[in-house]
């Protein structure tokens, strides 16, 4: 993740005098991690909760399990009620933003419809639900294996898709703030 995209994303937010606050799933908490690495988040990032499983999905963010049990925990339907509930915890925040996907193929034999790198965002703003889907691009996921190979720094698949997927965020965000 490049701290330039941070810096970029948390004064925008600071110019317009927004607040954030984060459900995580796929990220498991590098959203949040990554706006607070620029001194000053504190101006914009509120917090973030990481709801990795279904039963803190459910218990804290109040997401209906048959949402889940319908579309599993992995969509974007789920995504758009997790946004929902931040603003029930946190209402005074300006932007609530919800991220779920699959960043590895699934164990145990836990059955998944959906590819790897596949994400969904759900950004709460003025009165208004964004959403979006999108399958992260298996290019850029090579291009930055490559990369981090090049300076000896040993990055797995998993964990790129999820700072491609905080890129993602940042970009969908300031799309519609």
């Amino acid at each position: 993740m490049e701290i330039d995209s941070a810096e970029i994303f948390n004064q925008k937010l600071k110019e317009k005098k927004l607040t954030i606050v984060c459900a995580e799933s796929i990220t498991a908490g590098l959203l949040a991690s990554t706006i607070a690495s620029i001194p000053g988040a504190s101006d914009v990032l509120k917090g973030s909760i990481v709801t990795y499983s279904r039963e803190l999905k459910t218990s804290i963010l109040n997401v209906d399990p048959r949402i889940i049990d319908d579309n599993t925990a992995e969509s974007i339907q789920t995504t758009i009620e997790m946004a929902y509930g931040l603003t029930k915890i946190y209402p005074s925040a300006d932007i609530f933003v919800a991220v779920t996907g699959v960043a590895s193929a699934p164990k145990n034999g836990y059955k998944l419809d959906k590819e790897v790198g596949q994400i969904y965002i759900a950004v709460y703003h003025k009165n208004k639900m964004n959403e979006l889907g999108k399958i992260i691009d298996q290019n850029d996921i090579k291009r930055i294996s490559d990369i981090a190979k090049q300076n000896n720094v040993e990055k797995t698949k998993r964990n790129i898709i999820r700072e491609l997927t905080v890129q993602s965020i940042f970009d969908f965000i300031l799309s519609v703030i």
